[in-house]
């Protein structure tokens, strides 16, 4: 079997291990990449299920509704994606006082971390480098044991900043 027909399997495997979660009459599959009795045996309760030819096959049409099926309750029922924003060379550098779209996620780490932790200023979520902003990452570089910015926000400052929030 080569690799492309195996991760295919997979891939209907997966999906009917989704419906089988929410959907009684699916059957439950273990994703091994092998279509085997199991495997056909859900697919049938699925094509049965949605008005396809019970072949046990998987098709086009049967991997189209499949699919559809499988990501309707992925975007319903699924666990929130991650956003993973970072700052760019374009974006270090904000100086005191100035704007910037990484200011806006700075902030919003600032905000969570000054929830659980005691002693930091409250900052605001406005997207300008003020001196509320600049004196919370003060905060953060004493407790870490950092070199203080000038107020400019450095990738060095987003990384501590970052690092805490993953840490809440």
């Amino acid at each position: 079997m080569n690799g492309e027909h195996e991760f295919n399997i997979r891939q209907i495997q997966r999906a009917l291990r989704i419906l089988h979660k929410n959907l009684e009459d699916i059957p439950a599959v273990f994703e091994d990449g092998i279509f085997g009795e199991e495997t056909e045996k859900a697919v049938k309760a699925f094509q049965e299920q949605n008005g396809l030819s019970v072949t046990g096959i998987v098709d086009y049409d049967t991997w189209v509704h499949l699919m559809e099926a499988a990501n309707g309750y992925i975007r319903k029922n699924g666990e929130p994606f991650p956003i993973f924003p970072y700052i760019s060379d374009e974006e270090s550098g904000v100086l005191p006082d100035e704007e910037g779209k990484a200011i806006w996620f700075l902030q919003a780490m600032l905000i969570a971390i000054g929830e659980k932790y005691s002693g930091m200023s409250e900052v605001s979520l406005n997207g300008k480098n003020d001196a509320a902003t600049r004196k919370a990452v003060a905060f953060i570089h004493r407790k870490t044991e950092q070199e203080e910015t000038n107020g400019a926000l450095t990738k060095a400052t987003w990384n501590s900043v970052a690092r805490l929030f993953n840490a809440i």
